[in-house]
């Protein structure tokens, strides 16, 4: 995390949504700020995991690695390896015609040569997050927390359904980040009854 937890607008604002004083009134090694601390990076991860965000997209061409790491075992179905990316945080499309497996950090496949991968990475500086995001990952924050700083189960619930709408709205609007067809080469989709019924 690049930005203090105290003057971070997403834990600021994860106390607000608690009802709670501002995390800036806490000393830095509060109770307080150290949870905040050490719960901020899994809000983040968990809403960067949730959708293929536009703003944390990244599309590579991998090269597949030369040896498997010590104590590995080749698999003959899927023989080549890729090393995917230290800031993956949720793995989106592999290249087409192409069989694979994530074990770990590598990716198993039965192509050769370069491997063509999209993903959502992770960021960790929240001013280059889009604002209805920061507020999906505030309410997450604040989720994490509730525990120990909100006694109230309705409150709590109240938390947990706020976040999931921030979330929703959040998708919403990442949506219209592409035009609108399909990327994965199939023909669009018609009317579902039809597909359901041939």
């Amino acid at each position: 995390m690049t930005t203090p937890i105290a003057t971070s607008t997403i834990a600021q604002q994860a106390f607000r949504f608690m009802e709670l004083s501002p995390l800036s009134s806490f000393a830095d090694d509060s109770p307080q700020a150290q949870a905040a601390s050490e719960q901020y990076p899994e809000a983040l991860r968990i809403c960067l995991e949730e959708e293929d965000w536009s703003f944390a997209r990244r599309l590579v061409s991998l090269p597949p690695i030369g040896a498997l790491p010590a104590g590995l075992a080749a698999d003959p179905t899927l023989p080549v390896v890729y090393r995917l990316p230290g800031d993956l945080v949720r793995l989106n499309w592999v290249a087409d015609e192409v069989s694979w497996r994530r074990d770990e950090d590598l990716l198993r496949t039965d192509t050769t040569g370069q491997l063509l991968i999209r993903y959502t990475r992770l960021i960790d500086n929240e001013k280059a997050l889009p604002a209805l995001f920061r507020t999906a990952v505030s309410y997450q924050l604040a989720i994490l927390l509730a525990p120990l700083y909100v006694g109230s189960r309705t409150k709590r619930a109240d938390l947990a359904a706020e976040g999931l709408a921030a979330l929703e709205r959040a998708v919403t609007h990442d949506n219209r980040s592409a035009s609108a067809r399909r990327w994965d080469g199939q023909p669009a989709s018609g009317d579902w009854a039809t597909g359901a019924t041939r």
